[in-house]
């Protein structure tokens, strides 16, 4: 019985330490002001560019989970803990992204003008 305990304790704990997935990393904050003295146009290639890196990060970050996943009852250890994941890079593009777009909603980016 000990030893089902400790092996169920085990899991717990690793699974615990396993990757996140992207949909459950909250946005770091960003200032807009970042931002201040773009253009439209300016705004919108870096809008495309944030927007790129983070799929590219919330990819690296899904396959993350999935390793961890597929691990983590083979080791009871998931490898993101040794080797990584992308969670601060999402987190971050995340907050890039939302002052991107503030900053277009402030300079009214995208309305047409009459």
């Amino acid at each position: 019985m000990k030893i089902i305990s400790a092996l169920t304790l085990g899991v717990a704990t690793s699974i615990s330490g396993c990757a996140k997935p992207p949909s459950t990393i909250p946005h770091i904050s960003v200032a807009s002001s970042e931002y201040e003295g773009l253009s439209c146009s300016q705004l919108a290639d870096e809008l495309a560019s944030v927007s790129t890196r983070l799929e590219t990060a919330e990819s690296s970050q899904r396959i993350a989970v999935a390793f961890d996943t597929a691990l983590v009852y083979l080791t009871l250890f998931p490898p993101s803990s040794m080797i990584g994941d992308s969670a601060s890079d999402v987190g971050r593009y995340k907050g890039e992204k939302i002052a991107v777009e503030r900053m277009q909603t402030r300079l009214s980016c995208g309305e047409l003008s009459h």
